[in-house]
């Protein structure tokens, strides 16, 4: 089963166009700024101006008067845009007659605007549903950067009414897909969480919108469809806190990681002229780059070898190459590729992702990002690569938050990680390693604003605590490399739907699937924890869904590539269809941007724009550590794990005396949240550190001067000599990927 959603979305607004048939056959064609986008996500300019189109113009701008053409009106339902077409014909009018199409449908004082025009101008009026980006095949998105601040900032005004917005444009995806679908939510955390039962209110709207849409178009959905019937899921971003951290190594997500791509498609690179000069150039990543959509889901490596595979297929293929004129690395072929001017559009589409690969290969070492994966993998998956619990996370950790070389953004996603890990820790822990890590104001407040999402920070300093089991998440027989392993929970949960398997009560429908009129059987709705058991996805019993239709997936608050991946991965080896969106795509990076600001009254109003994606600086020169001797003594018996940190000047945040809460703010609330990490059993041990501190093995002096041959010797973990729960399927993973392309 194959969908291309930009192509549908690209029919339905060519046929809106073609629909209108002037006597003289050419028309012009009017849009708003926020429909143009929309259109330009699925269409090229050339294919409207196929369609008898003398001209696109932007409906904001002043515009000449064309009185012997009809005027097609591609808009908003917004009362700007129709305010607009109004004085279009006061001033005029301007054209011969007007056709319009509202990308979504208008309320009805708007509507009352349009239906005081007179009807021999306005010859039509039709409401498309096409509100929102077509971003991939199987990937759409709201671009709304504002909604995760309205969404989930503290007592917003604006919560009830974003979800209302929310609903339409969803409404809009359904009915472009051709789809009634049943609506599964993810179910609410405790009843008092800040988030309001976001995804229940959501899908019950979502779920009003189709029935009124429904009732007033009979014929909707078209009941011939061979299709069985879809399925909505609407979840928040509390499905998975790990993954918006994490490194991941595949092409599409490393590079929108690591590189300034804008907006996920728009990449400047350098590239190599025909007479040997330099020059930039700007590559769209989109489904018309086939070498893009071929590699943007493989392993950084795999893709890697794929290029250079597939170049020299094209050596091969063409006269004049000999065999000794194959490239064996990324910098032969950077080379042969400048001697190729006959070949220009091959030359461009392999420069971008030369570049673009090379890159990210040098950010990998130069980051030390190898190191890095491995903490974040081991305490996202819960176990090492060899299966083993992760006891040395701290001596492994202190050593990359001393490190200069690594980024002050990437020791704030491993303390998050490994607070996620920990459910809280210690007061006293926390000053360890922050005065460690020294990250800025900016990341601790975004660390702070982890308890919006149910995270707990801090734990009480009882010994009496009861102990409680740490998640692991099983190991796949898919995963080839070390740095790899995590699977996003969304990818669980869609494969459990999909096999059958899927607890019903963590994800309840809106409305009872086996036909029970009022639905009562699928929206009990209350307090629940789904943290506090092993997820239901993996109980045997329960009733198997054998036709499973088309698969609709939205994430409130922000979507990762990982998930994009995931959702690609499940279309291709289970055969379904599975669309997913979100009110936008991020990144790590973009998402602790915003949860620096999350809390900030009125912070959805200026979300943080492309640029101010940068690391932060602080312009005051930090406070002095704290003296040595204010830290807690070390076991007896340990090696001294906590290194005075270097001083570095006027960017980092310093931890001052013990105080409440982290940096400034108050402490986080120490009730309220049973277990952290949304979905996870209840479980995790309650101490800061692992119980065998006592054991900690010497490490030897950490050397910021190694040579790089030497730099990632030790990066595959030998077996625990007491574990014998590893499976052959983590033992063959793949530790030194990069080490061929070290050129």
């Amino acid at each position: 089963m194959t969908i291309a959603l930009h192509e549908i979305l690209k029919t339905r607004i060519l046929e809106a166009i073609r629909s209108v048939q002037p006597p003289g056959g050419w028309k012009v064609v009017v849009v708003d700024e926020a429909s143009l986008k929309i259109i330009e996500s699925a269409c090229k300019m050339f294919d409207i101006l196929e369609e008898k189109v003398t001209l696109v113009e932007n409906l904001e701008k002043p515009r000449q008067a064309y009185q012997s053409l009809d005027a097609v009106y591609i808009i908003t339902s917004t009362y700007e845009s129709i305010n607009k077409v109004i004085e279009d014909f006061k001033s005029g009018p301007l054209y011969a007659g007007v056709h319009l199409f509202f990308i979504s449908r208008p309320e009805d004082r708007l509507l009352s605007m349009v239906d005081n025009l007179p009807r021999d101008y306005v010859r039509q009026r039709n409401d498309l549903f096409i509100d929102f980006h077509a971003k991939e095949a199987h990937v759409y998105s709201f671009e709304s950067p504002s909604s995760f601040f309205k969404l989930y900032s503290p007592g917003d005004s604006e919560f009830d009414n974003e979800l209302r917005i929310l609903a339409k444009k969803l409404l809009s995806v359904c009915i472009t897909l051709g789809e009634n679908p049943l609506i599964r939510y993810q179910r609410s955390l405790e009843a008092d969480h800040v988030t309001k039962a976001l995804p229940y209110k959501l899908a019950m709207l979502v779920q009003n919108e189709l029935d009124t849409y429904i009732r007033l178009n009979p014929g909707f959905p078209p009941q011939d469809s061979p299709r069985p019937r879809g399925v909505l899921f609407i979840v928040d971003r509390t499905i998975d806190m790990y993954t918006p951290f994490l490194h991941e190594f595949t092409y599409q997500a490393m590079a929108n990681d690591l590189l300034p791509i804008e907006n996920g498609q728009k990449y400047n690179y350098n590239y190599t002229g025909e007479d040997g000069t330099q020059a930039t150039k700007e590559a769209i990543l989109d489904e018309s780059d086939k070498i893009w959509v071929e590699i943007r889901h493989k392993h950084m490596k795999d893709c890697i070898d794929k290029l250079m595979k597939d170049f020299n297929e094209f050596l091969t293929d063409n006269q004049g190459f000999a065999e000794k004129d194959k490239a064996v690395n990324l910098n032969d072929m950077k080379k042969m590729l400048a001697t190729l001017p006959q070949f220009q559009n091959m030359k461009e589409k392999f420069s971008v992702h030369l570049n673009i690969a090379q890159e990210c290969m040098a950010l990998f070492e130069r980051e030390r990002l190898s190191e890095t994966a491995t903490i974040e993998q081991n305490c996202s998956t819960g176990h090492t690569p060899d299966g083993a619990h992760p006891k040395t996370l701290v001596e492994d950790m202190v050593p990359l938050l001393d490190n200069p070389v690594v980024s002050s953004l990437n020791k704030t996603r491993m303390l998050m990680l490994y607070i996620m890990y920990k459910n809280g820790i210690l007061e006293e822990d926390r000053r360890k390693l922050l005065a460690h890590a020294r990250i800025t104001l900016e990341e601790n407040e975004a660390l702070n604003n982890l308890t919006l999402f149910g995270i707990k920070l801090l734990r009480p300093a009882k010994n009496n605590i009861k102990k409680n089991k740490k998640y692991r998440q099983k190991p796949s027989d898919d995963t080839q490399y070390e740095i790899s392993r995590y699977i996003p929970r969304l990818k669980l949960v869609l494969e459990s739907h999909i096999n059958g398997q899927i607890d019903h009560t963590a994800y309840p429908y809106t409305k009872d699937p086996t036909g029970d009129p009022d639905g009562s059987k699928g929206t009990q709705q209350g307090p629940v924890s789904l943290r506090s058991a092993r997820a239901g996805w993996y109980k045997k019993g329960q009733a198997v869904e054998n036709r499973v239709g088309r698969i609709i997936v939205f994430v409130a608050g922000g979507v990762t590539y990982s998930e994009l991946r995931s959702s690609y991965e499940i279309s291709e080896k289970l055969n379904k269809d599975v669309v997913i969106g979100s009110t936008k795509i991020i990144t790590p990076q973009q998402f602790i941007e915003d949860l620096k600001v999350v809390r900030t009254r009125g912070g959805y109003a200026q979300p943080p724009t492309q640029s101010q994606y940068q690391q932060p600086q602080l312009q005051s020169t930090p406070p002095q550590l704290p003296p040595r001797q204010g830290l807690s003594p070390k076991p007896d018996n340990a090696q001294n794990y906590y290194v005075q940190p270097q001083s570095q000047q006027g960017r980092y945040y310093q931890p001052g005396p013990p105080g409440p809460g982290y940096g400034q703010q108050p402490p986080p609330p120490q009730q309220g949240y049973s277990s952290g990490g949304y979905g996870y059993p209840q479980g995790y041990s309650p101490s800061g550190y692992p119980q065998a501190q006592q054991n900690y093995q010497a490490q030897a002096p950490y050397g910021y001067g190694i040579p790089p041959n030497q730099q990632y010797s030790n990066l595959q973990k030998p077996p625990s000599t007491n574990s014998t729960s590893s499976s052959s399927s983590t033992s063959n993973l793949k530790s030194k990927l990069f080490d061929k392309f070290k050129s």
